[in-house]
């Protein structure tokens, strides 16, 4: 049993990776029609798979899924299992959600305010939610998994609630 549950990659690193893809698609698009075509062959063939590369981790998404009774943390590809990760579950008895902000540091010193008063303000945050595992005290916890989007966390929930012997406090 699996659950796809969100995008692998935020926002900002969506946005370069599309951006990436872009420039490597055009860099070979002018490759392809501008030299012969046995020159530059090695090139041309490490070009188109970094853009089926970068294609892929477009669509990667994380989510869970559940084997042999074992909660997974994993990265799905078209549904696939690329990646998965095993969480021992056997010490803990409960979830909880723990709200927090997911945020860039792009941080510069600031040694000399005249001269970057020009610079833009780079960070980036968006509300998070994590998934953790606690034990009857709800002192020792341990993650399951970051998502940004309420409606997943629920759903996650769910699915952990139905598959395993975890409560939600």
């Amino acid at each position: 049993m699996k659950v796809v549950l969100e995008r692998n990659l935020d926002f900002k690193q969506f946005q370069n990776l599309i951006i990436l893809t872009f420039c490597c698609v055009m860099v070979l698009l002018v490759m392809l029609n501008s030299l012969q075509l046995g020159s530059y062959v090695y090139g041309k063939v490490a070009l188109f798979l970094f853009i089926i590369l970068f294609f892929a981790l477009l669509f990667t998404r994380k989510g869970l899924y559940i084997k042999n009774n074992n909660l997974y943390t994993a990265i799905f590809l078209f549904g696939l299992v690329l990646k998965g990760e095993l969480l021992q579950t056997a010490e803990h008895d409960g979830l909880s959600v723990r709200e927090g902000k997911l945020s860039t540091s792009y941080n510069y010193s600031y040694r000399r305010r005249g001269l970057n008063n020009w610079e833009p303000n780079l960070n980036y945050s968006v509300a998070c939610f994590t998934i953790n595992m606690t034990d009857e005290k709800g002192d020792f916890k341990k993650k399951i998994i970051r998502l940004t989007k309420p409606e997943k966390v629920k759903i996650a929930i769910d699915f952990i609630i139905e598959n395993l012997s975890l409560k939600y406090n």
